[in-house]
């Protein structure tokens, strides 16, 4: 690829910039996103995590943010997208929780809570180096909610998604699924990006590890797949590197001419 060509990079968080095992960026990471910002090259962060779960190293040096699985984006003059899940099919999830259906962590614009801390959610909360907030399920009304994370396995996913089929959903672990407001997930976050940046799709590339980073390679001229990513995100991907903890970023970056 010749250089210049990329104008933006977009990056997923866990199993991407940040290693499952450490939950820290490797140094080879840091060193890449401070080459592409010495080049002027746009780098955003495209997350299902918001804001208050970022860890310090990555609250800062981001032209953008495409949070919680691209219903809030933001940047240094504000929010430029949101998109919230209806107070209808927060009803309906609301119910089925009650019925014992499953257990969700609410996701809301300043904070995010779990209806129950079972060792499904504790689970996730671990993996991602993070600790979750218990409270009452009825507290989901008190604020937009832009996304639920739903614990259920892959088997039992299609089950209960028929209970609320006015939703999106997408997974990137066996822990749980992501539910979103219909029309929602990255790539219209990602899209809303290049749109503010005045940057065509060609001109940026996308890196990730799952399910969930599949439709920001839509958005963009370029996906990267890590080495340690779901299969069916190798197979989608333009490009697969190495892992997150074998300096996966650095060389995709170098390979793409962008450093």
């Amino acid at each position: 690829m010749e250089d210049d060509v990329i104008k933006a990079a977009f990056f997923d968080i866990d199993g991407t910039l940040l290693s499952f095992k450490t939950h820290g960026m490797p140094p080879s990471t840091r060193r890449a996103l401070a080459r592409l910002r010495e080049r002027g090259i746009k780098i955003v962060i495209s997350s299902g995590r918001p804001s208050y779960q970022l860890p310090e190293e990555l609250r800062q040096g981001f032209d953008a943010y495409v949070s919680l699985s691209g219903q809030l984006c933001y940047d240094e003059h504000g929010i430029y997208h949101e998109n919230h899940i209806p107070r209808r099919d927060v009803e309906a999830v609301v119910d089925r929780v009650k019925a014992g259906c499953f257990d969700v962590l609410v996701m809301q614009r300043d904070r995010a809570f779990a209806n129950e801390l079972s060792p499904r959610v504790t689970q996730t909360a671990q993996n991602s180096g993070l600790v979750y907030e218990q409270d009452d399920i009825d507290h989901a009304f008190d604020a937009p909610v832009y996304q639920f994370c739903m614990f259920v396995s892959p088997e039992e996913e299609g089950e209960y998604l028929k209970l609320i089929p006015t939703l999106e959903h997408t997974r990137w672990t066996d822990l749980f699924c992501d539910i979103l407001p219909a029309g929602g997930g990255k790539k219209v976050g990602v899209t809303a990006t290049l749109e503010r940046f005045g940057i065509s799709p060609d001109e940026a590339v996308a890196f990730g590890d799952g399910e969930n980073d599949l439709s920001m390679f839509d958005a963009v001229g370029t996906g990267v797949a890590m080495g340690n990513a779901w299969d069916a995100v190798k197979e989608r991907a333009d490009m697969v590197t190495d892992d997150v903890d074998h300096d996966g970023i650095w060389n995709a970056c170098e390979k793409l001419g962008m450093l």
